[in-house]
């Protein structure tokens, strides 16, 4: 009976010391993934935006996520092909785990990830 008894201690010992390590490292996986999001984010949105895209309407994060989700049409005279070029998201993204600066005429709406660990999923 003693011997169980030491064993479970142990077990709860190492738990102890496995759990937030573990809670570390998800955390350091998901900040690595939203700050590659966010430079792919940023990405799409100065190519809309130097190709004509009116991208004022985006005021949040979800507006402008949402709208890459579903694809936004560049102008047919940037397009170089007979077909109007699209640019679209991959993935779908978690909205609240960027920060959105809006953009206005002479600056593309800019993203930032927000690094709080594992709290908030890609």
């Amino acid at each position: 009976m003693a011997e169980i008894m030491v064993v479970i201690v142990v077990m709860g010992v190492l738990a102890l010391i496995a759990v937030p390590i573990y809670n570390n490292v998800r955390g350091a996986a998901f900040d690595a993934v939203k700050a590659k999001n966010a430079t792919t984010l940023n990405q799409l949105m100065t190519t809309c935006h130097n190709a004509g895209v009116n991208v004022t309407t985006w005021a949040t994060s979800k507006d402008a996520i949402d709208a890459l989700t579903i694809g936004v049409n560049l102008p047919t005279s940037i397009a170089s092909a007979a077909t109007p070029q699209q640019i679209k998201l991959q993935e779908v993204l978690n909205p609240g785990a960027y920060n959105f600066t809006p953009g206005d005429a002479t600056k593309a709406p800019s993203f930032t990830p927000n690094l709080d660990g594992a709290t908030t999923k890609p």
